[in-house]
């Protein structure tokens, strides 16, 4: 049984799933500070979290939801 595996920072290049009321948002780190929004809008999580999968396998990187205001849980590895 794998564990889940949490960061306060994902690295640059890492696509972030968070929930923003009643929608979903992908975000790519572009830098310690910052994050560029890439999806917007997605209804449920499970849709979003397909769009995130599809987005981190095509750029070789990592996603990672937000668990709380300065945690990030690991739910896909693609890094190389």
């Amino acid at each position: 049984m794998r564990r889940d595996t949490y960061t306060a920072h994902p690295a640059s290049g890492d696509y972030i799933l968070k929930c923003a009321g009643i929608t979903w948002h992908i975000l790519r780190r572009t830098s310690e500070d910052s994050a560029l929004s890439i999806s917007t809008g997605d209804k449920t999580r499970k849709t979003a979290l397909a769009r995130l999968r599809s987005l981190t396998e095509t750029a070789h990187a990592d996603g990672w939801e937000a668990d709380g205001p300065e945690l990030f849980r690991q739910v896909t590895r693609f890094r190389r």
